[in-house]
């Protein structure tokens, strides 16, 4: 394991106010996630979409702003040399044979510090789920190391990114592919209304659901949002949702909104299972 990753993060607060502590934890989330973020915060998606984050509706974003947390700050976790066990022992005991990492924040800040505490969480047999942007592209050393933990990697896209990110995450999609990672395609939909901004978006969306494999998260957000105020994305509430905003923009009513134990996907894992035979 390489141990030089630094963590050029001595503040514990900004003008905007603290940041994530720098050690690594591992927690189940509302929705059942094992999450174990290499990187807490998003300084890519923050300095993209100042204020709320992607789309203005980052969840994430918006909970640590609840919480007096800078967002934009993208710190990388340590393994603790004191607690390192309960981190093991919590992954090792989680239900499902994955674990999440890419929940509060983008793991593409710190690919090598990424692959590290994968590398060490591999006693566990649990299989790496990577979710990322892709603001930094990942190394091809660090795809080799993730190959050979068996990682799964989950692109986040959307037909409401710009024509570059789309081009740029689709381009690592298959480029991931290439280097012998599982490569997902995991799309935030929307239920797009008839404007004309909305018909173009909804053409790119098609485009991203039609990447296999690929898995369909819809977007939750606010009823303030001035692109449902304008009409462009339509949302309903859903009081079976679980995690987060009840209100999403459900494009299909075949879209699972459950607990992660119940879903189909398993980000992708059943993908890479599927991949072996």
């Amino acid at each position: 394991m390489n141990q030089g990753v630094l963590f050029p993060v001595p503040e514990t607060r900004t003008a905007q106010g603290r940041i994530y502590r720098p050690v690594l934890s591992a927690l189940e989330n509302q929705k059942g996630v094992m999450d174990v973020d290499t990187v807490k915060g998003c300084a890519g998606g923050m300095s993209a979409y100042p204020g709320a984050g992607c789309y203005g509706e980052c969840y994430a974003a918006k909970t640590a702003k609840r919480y007096g947390i800078d967002f934009s700050v993208s710190v990388p976790r340590r393994i603790p040399s004191v607690g390192g066990a309960a981190i093991l022992r919590a992954v090792s005991q989680y239900g499902a044979n994955w674990y999440r990492v890419g929940t509060a924040g983008d793991p593409s800040h710190y690919w090598g510090h990424t692959a590290d505490v994968c590398e060490w969480l591999s006693v566990t047999r649990k299989t790496p789920v990577i979710i990322t942007k892709h603001w930094r592209t990942m190394p091809a050393c660090v795809a080799k190391r993730l190959s050979a933990l068996g990682a799964v990697v989950n692109t986040s896209t959307s037909g409401l990114d710009t024509e570059a990110e789309t081009a740029h995450r689709v381009g690592q999609i298959f480029r991931l592919k290439g280097l012998g990672l599982t490569s997902v395609c995991r799309v935030v939909t929307c239920k797009f209304g008839d404007t004309e901004w909305a018909r173009e978006r909804r053409a790119r969306q098609e485009y991203l659901l039609s990447l296999k494999p690929v898995i369909d998260n819809p977007l939750r957000l606010s009823k303030n949002s001035p692109r449902v105020a304008s009409g462009d994305i339509l949302i309903d509430r859903h009081d079976e949702s679980a995690g987060g905003s009840k209100f999403v923009s459900l494009h299909s009513r075949g879209v699972y909104l459950g607990t992660c134990n119940g879903c189909p996907d398993q980000c992708g894992v059943s993908a890479k299972e599927g991949k072996k035979q």
